[in-house]
C-alpha cells in the first residue's frame, strides 16, 4: 500500500519545469459535435487499471483528477449529468521506470608540474546513465454505446517530493494539456 501511494505521488511530482508530453487519437468517423452531456464510465464497464480501483487506494490524487476534468469540461462548455449522457470519460494512471543515458564524452588534459619537469596527460571517456521514472495519464471518452472515441495520453519525468500543492498545480496541467486536445480539430 505504502509502496502504491508512493509510486503514485511520484506521477504527480514533477520537476520545476514543464516536461509534460501530451497526444491524442481519436475515430475520424465521430461527429464530436454531438457529445454534449457526459458522465463518468460506470465502473463495471472499465477496463484495467481502472479509475475505480486507482480511487480506492489513491482518493487524494482521483478527486484531483475528477476536479480537474470537470473543471476543464466545463470551460470548454460541456455538461456533466448522471443520466442519459453522449458521452463517457475516465482515466488510467501509470509509473514505470526509464533509463536515459547522455551521449559519449571525451575530455583530454595536459598539464606540466614543476621541480624536476613532470608532465602529464590524462584521457577520460563515458557516458552517463541513469534511472527515472515516467508518469502516464490516459484520459478516456466514450460513446453512449461506450465505444472508445477519443484518447489523450500524458507522460512527464517524476520528481519525488511535492507537496500537496504542487501536485496539484501538476495535475491541472496534465488534465488542461490534454483536454486542450479535445474535441480533435480534424474531426468531423
Amino acid at each position: 500500500m505504502k509502496k502504491t501511494l508512493w509510486t503514485l505521488l511520484l506521477v504527480f511530482g514533477l520537476s520545476g519545469c514543464s516536461t509534460v508530453q501530451v497526444s491524442d487519437d481519436y475515430d475520424t468517423g465521430t461527429d464530436f459535435s454531438q457529445l454534449k452531456t457526459y458522465d463518468w464510465l460506470p465502473a463495471g464497464d472499465q477496463v484495467k487499471p481502472t479509475a475505480e480501483e486507482f480511487e480506492k487506494k489513491n482518493p487524494l490524487i482521483a478527486e484531483r483528477i475528477q476536479k480537474a476534468v470537470l473543471a476543464n469540461m466545463n470551460a470548454k462548455g460541456y455538461q456533466f449529468v448522471s443520466e442519459k449522457p453522449n458521452a463517457y470519460i475516465t482515466y488510467h494512471v501509470g509509473v514505470s521506470s526509464k533509463i536515459r543515458s547522455t551521449p559519449v564524452t571525451t575530455s583530454i588534459g595536459f598539464g606540466t608540474g614543476f621541480y624536476g619537469g613532470y608532465g602529464g596527460l590524462g584521457v577520460q571517456t563515458g557516458s552517463d546513465i541513469e534511472e527515472y521514472q515516467q508518469g502516464k495519464v490516459v484520459l478516456d471518452i466514450l460513446d453512449s454505446n461506450k465505444k472508445l472515441v477519443w484518447r489523450g495520453i500524458s507522460t512527464s519525468d517524476v520528481d519525488q517530493h511535492a507537496d500537496p500543492k504542487e501536485i496539484t498545480e501538476q495535475v491541472n496541467e496534465i488534465v488542461q494539456k490534454l483536454l486542450a486536445q479535445y474535441p480533435p480539430k480534424k474531426a468531423k
